[in-house]
């Protein structure tokens, strides 16, 4: 038996290793014909046990899934703390490529296009370079880095439509659980009329010099994947399918001596394939769903860090635990490590990791207590969107919720390497106070709310940000996006580093900030190398390929010049 570990005492990995050898598996579940257990309770964990609960439903298999996180409870976890935004590109556009990367590296994060931070020790080391230089040896390959993109565009596409049809599918509990978590789709029109939240959405584009030309950039990219509908949209319509946004249109338009309004040379909207969803309210409700038709055969740990794994015959044996907790896995059984932001997790257990780094993600939450006449006039209020500013993609949820006006937004990324961010780093508070700028920029009536004064045409100050903190009114929050250097996930067979498979474990991680959007495609993918008899999965195979976690640019790039 091998114990593979980098963070445990010497002392207690030699008491952990004699003690597996008499624990034994549970006893009272011998009808159970498959343990699945799952590292990571985020959205990629939770839709990664949803996939395996409906599988076996189908099947008429009786299995049980236990599932750990590193966080206290779900109110820490990232999903918890973020604002997706249901795409099928969103994946695309973390990683800089090769040059540019190193160029965007020497950029401060609060200029346009800079990643940099400097007041944080320790960002500049061997992980950071490693990630660099293989980011470096990708950029070579550019016929490669086209066909990857052109993969995870058709993957985001698939992904969009396999939300769709889990919430189509989907019994009446699953269903309301979609419904509370506002789950808006992401796909074609069945349609012409220009309206939100069925499948189509709105998206800001401003402050960006010549702003009709990157909509209509984007919009080429949709319209290759299938979705005809898209197109930019005039001022006028944009009052007219979301009238929220008059005061932005009219800050962002010239009235013409028609009557119509015409957009500025930099802003514009676009009508797009987009949708979104309530992760903090969907992942838990999701996990009570489970334990609800699971009963026993469900278990969700949290507190529980995984540091350590035991291999026997090419299996994985045994998880250990930071807490000291251990976990046997009987035979038969399957692990799943979908460690999400937690960067390096992969590396850390013995395993071959693809060149890996953290990018930083603060996101700003503002909950608007509302007077009655208020909670009358904004009762229907409910949209969902992305805002681009130059350098700046926030993605956007605002609605009302319970009497008060609910607005999450989050976007913006620094260069993190392997460390972890802080709420007080000067990337975190520069970000958030960029962030409800763009909200006050969008939506002026609602700040003017929040502070009690008319913010029209103003700026929000650090101060007036930290009082709306003190009042509980806005909570910020930091925290990372784990990616690999040509910004694929990570999918499919896990390996030892002498090259061993291990033949009941797979890694499902490194989807950067499309952990939700891509989230069913990624589960179903990595599901899928794992089965004896493959088929023929055109799209499958080819991520399987692109996302190998055993990928190694440089070797790629000799092979590119040998002609092989």
């Amino acid at each position: 038996m091998r114990f593979i570990s980098h963070l445990l005492p010497s002392v207690f990995l030699l008491q952990s290793v004699l003690a597996f050898s008499s624990e034994q598996p549970q006893t009272g579940q011998e009808h159970i014909s498959k343990r699945i257990y799952i590292v990571g309770a985020g959205i990629i964990g939770a839709t990664e046990a949803l996939y395996a609960f409906k599988d076996a439903e189908a099947k008429g298999e009786r299995i049980s899934i236990e599932m750990f996180d590193k966080n206290a409870d779900m109110s820490k976890t990232t999903a918890a703390n973020i604002t997706p935004s249901l795409t099928p590109d969103e994946i695309v556009s973390v990683v800089p490529r090769g040059q540019d990367l190193v160029e965007k590296l020497k950029i401060p994060f609060n200029q346009p296009g800079g990643i940099k931070v400097d007041d944080v020790p320790g960002v500049d080391n061997s992980v950071a370079q490693n990630f660099i230089r293989a980011a470096l040896a990708y950029s070579k390959d550019d016929v490669g880095h086209a066909e990857r993109t052109q993969t995870l565009l058709k993957m985001g596409a698939m992904s969009m439509a396999e939300w769709d049809r889990l919430y189509n599918e989907a019994d009446s509990e699953l269903r309301a659980i979609f419904d509370k978590a506002k789950f808006n789709r992401c796909g074609e029109l069945k349609n012409d009329a220009k309206v939100l939240h069925t499948g189509y959405r709105a998206d800001l584009i401003y402050g960006v010099p010549n702003a009709e030309s990157r909509a209509m950039s984007m919009r080429k990219d949709y319209l290759n994947l299938g979705f005809a509908h898209t197109e930019l949209l005039s001022a006028d319509e944009v009052k007219k399918i979301d009238p929220a946004l008059r005061d932005f249109v009219d800050s962002h338009s010239q009235l013409l001596v028609d009557g119509t309004r015409s957009w500025n040379n930099d802003a514009t909207a676009l009508y797009r394939p987009g949708g979104c969803i309530n992760a903090a309210i969907f992942v838990p409700a999701l996990h009570n769903y489970m334990k609800h038709k699971m009963g026993d055969r469900f278990k969700l740990n949290f507190n529980h860090k995984l540091v350590g794994i035991e291999i026997k015959d090419n299996t994985v044996a045994g998880l250990l635990f930071e807490n000291g907790a251990r976990t046997t896995i009987a035979k038969g059984s399957e692990v799943v490590l979908a460690p999400g932001e937690a960067v390096g997790t992969i590396d850390g257990l013995g395993l071959i990791e693809p060149a890996y780094a953290g990018f930083a993600g603060a996101s700003l939450r503002l909950v608007i207590p509302l007077t009655e006449a208020q909670k009358e006039m904004y009762r229907d209020f409910d949209h969902c969107m992305e805002v681009h500013q130059e350098g700046i993609v926030l993605a956007w949820q605002a609605r009302y919720l319970g009497g008060k006006l609910d607005i999450a937004v989050a976007g913006t990324k620094a260069f993190y390497g392997n460390q972890k961010p802080g709420i007080d780093q000067a990337f975190a508070k520069n970000r958030n106070l960029v962030q409800i700028n763009m909200i006050n920029d969008v939506l002026p009536q609602f700040m003017s709310i929040a502070l009690g004064r008319n913010t029209h045409g103003t700026k929000i100050s650090a101060e007036e940000l930290q009082s709306l903190e003190d009042k509980k009114i806005a909570r910020r929050w930091v925290g990372t996006r784990a990616v690999a250097y040509d910004g694929f996930p990570t999918l499919g067979a896990a390996y030892t580093r002498d090259g061993t498979r291990l033949s009941n474990a797979r890694i499902t991680t490194g989807l950067g900030s499309g952990g939700v959007s891509f989230a069913p495609a990624a589960a179903l993918i990595s599901r899928y190398a794992m089965q004896s008899a493959q088929g023929e999965d055109a799209l499958f195979t080819k991520v399987l390929e692109f996302a190998d976690s055993r990928r190694d640019p440089e070797q790629n790039q000799k092979q590119l010049e040998a002609g092989l």
